[in-house]
Order: structure tokens, then C-alpha cells, then sequence
């Protein structure tokens, strides 16, 4: 699969790395993925459609089959309504959200590009948020689930905890987060390190 990473680097703008997912080969079986839409700043929908334009996608097919938003902040979905003007693509996402909503459940599955992808609900940073598992190549596109945490300074719900659990138990080997670069060595040790430094702030809820 090829992970295009599409990010305007902008310091005016806030705005998260969207990652568009194709099939290796363009089968028409491939899903084309753009997870998370970027903010609605006016030169976001333009940057993504020029990058968009230098890739191969398939024959007859769309650049954007469906979206997956990993939860419902503006700096992930501000783009949203250009897309779904444009593209008419499908949305997933725990929140309605899009012209084509297609509601979430915890263990989804869901094909991206051409692997299968496992959707799990993965609370903690809001309550709709959610992470995309390609169990084949064990890679973890986080959204903003997973941040580097370095201190026991934080306070950080129940819910958070139980979400960086349940992540630690799979077998991770990259970690596309929704800002930064991606993680690409070390993704359960750095998993594991920030539960330990949650495991030891102050838990609510």
C-alpha cells in the first residue's frame, strides 16, 4: 500500500497530516483512503487536489472513494465539505459527519487502499476518537490518540488510559500520528513509555 502523507506546511494555518491510502498496484478492488480532511483554511482543498493529480489512482476511479475521520476537531475536518463537493465520498467517522456518513462501530473493518483496516474506538483525547489498525503490516494511523508524553504532570481521563491499553497490546510496528512525523522504530516501546508516564499522572474520570 502507499501512504501519501499531504500536510501544507503553513505556520498561519493549524492543521493536521492527512494521509491518502492507495493500492500498491490501482486494482479496481483498491479503496482509495484519505484519512482526516485537514483544516478549512481556503488553500488546504487546492494543495491536496495538485498533490493528488501527480499519483496514479486507477483507471475511472476516484481520488477520494471514502474518508475516515479519526475525530471531529477542525483541524482534522475542515476540509471536509470542499471534498464531499467535489468527490461525493464516502465518510467514516463515530460523529455524523459528511454528505455520505457511514456510522463507526468499535472493530470495524474496513478496507484501505488495498489492505484490510480494523477501526477501534479509542477514546481519551475527545470522546469520538478513533485509530485505523492495518493488522498486515501493523501499522497505526493514531490521529491525535497518541502524543509524546514525557512527565507525570498531566491529568488524564480513565478512558484515555484503557485506550493506550488496549493500543499497547497490538502488535505496532508504524505509527502515523496526526501531527508530527511518523513513527517508524520503536512503536509499542514508545506506546508503552507514555502509558507508563499516564499510568503514574493524575487519572480522573
Amino acid at each position: 500500500m502507499r501512504v501519501v502523507p499531504l500536510f501544507r506546511n503553513d505556520p498561519s494555518d493549524y492543521s493536521c497530516v492527512s494521509y491518502w491510502l492507495l493500492g500498491e498496484n490501482n486494482h479496481a478492488s483498491d479503496r482509495n483512503t484519505l484519512l482526516d480532511t485537514g483544516s478549512a483554511h481556503p488553500d488546504n482543498l487546492s494543495f491536496m487536489l495538485r498533490e493528488m493529480a501527480l499519483w496514479p489512482k486507477g483507471i475511472g476511479k476516484r481520488a477520494v472513494e471514502q474518508i475516515i475521520l479519526t475525530h471531529a476537531h477542525f483541524d482534522h475536518t475542515g476540509g471536509l465539505p470542499g471534498l464531499d463537493g467535489l468527490l461525493g465520498p464516502i465518510t467514516y467517522a463515530w460523529l455524523p459527519s459528511g454528505q455520505q456518513h457511514r456510522p463507526v462501530q468499535d472493530g470495524q473493518a474496513v478496507t484501505v487502499g488495498d489492505q484490510p483496516g480494523i477501526l477501534l474506538h479509542t477514546p481519551g483525547h475527545s470522546e469520538d476518537s478513533i485509530c485505523l489498525f492495518l493488522p498486515e503490516t501493523g501499522t497505526l494511523f493514531s490521529g491525535d490518540t497518541l502524543y509524546r508524553i514525557t512527565d507525570h504532570l498531566g491529568s488524564y481521563p480513565q478512558a484515555y488510559v484503557n485506550s493506550l491499553e488496549r493500543l499497547a497490546e497490538l502488535n505496532i510496528k508504524t505509527i502515523y500520528p496526526g501531527h508530527g512525523h511518523p513513527i517508524a522504530q520503536g512503536a509499542v516501546g514508545f506506546i508503552r513509555t507514555c502509558l507508563d508516564n499516564v499510568h503514574h499522572s493524575l487519572i480522573h474520570g
